[in-house]
């Protein structure tokens, strides 16, 4: 359940990024069925870093590195691999580190808490 749930929060967040792009750069929206997460994220900051306004620079590229921060983490969620815990249980790993599920749910909040600023960014600022 809380592997759907973070993958869902990870969806909605990389929609708040594919809208600020779309602003930036319309039809962008067209272009993201062959993109990677990676490359979304690496749009976004590339859209940032070329701002004309330099706030916009510094508050979108900060949204901009933590969400290609979270493309990672979330890489590491869903190729994990399955495997059995030391208490018998039925976990995923990821380069031999248990994805608990306190752990999962913690990253579900990170994506929800870093989507908030690029949504600000896409409906107020941009």
């Amino acid at each position: 359940h809380i592997v759907g749930l973070a993958t869902i929060c990870f969806a909605r967040l990389e929609w708040d990024a594919v809208w600020c792009c779309e602003k930036g750069q319309p039809g962008y929206i067209h272009t993201v069925a062959t993109k990677t997460a990676g490359q979304i994220a690496n749009d976004l900051i590339n859209l940032a870093e070329n701002h004309t306004d330099p706030a916009i620079v510094g508050s979108l590229g900060a949204a901009a590195a933590e969400f290609k921060r979270l493309v990672l983490r979330r890489n590491d969620l869903v190729h994990a691999n399955p495997g059995t815990a030391s208490s018998g249980e039925q976990r995923l790993f990821r380069h031999g580190a248990e994805w608990a599920i306190p752990n999962v749910e913690n990253l579900a909040d990170e994506f929800v808490a870093a989507g908030a600023p690029l949504n600000d960014h896409h409906h107020n600022i941009l």
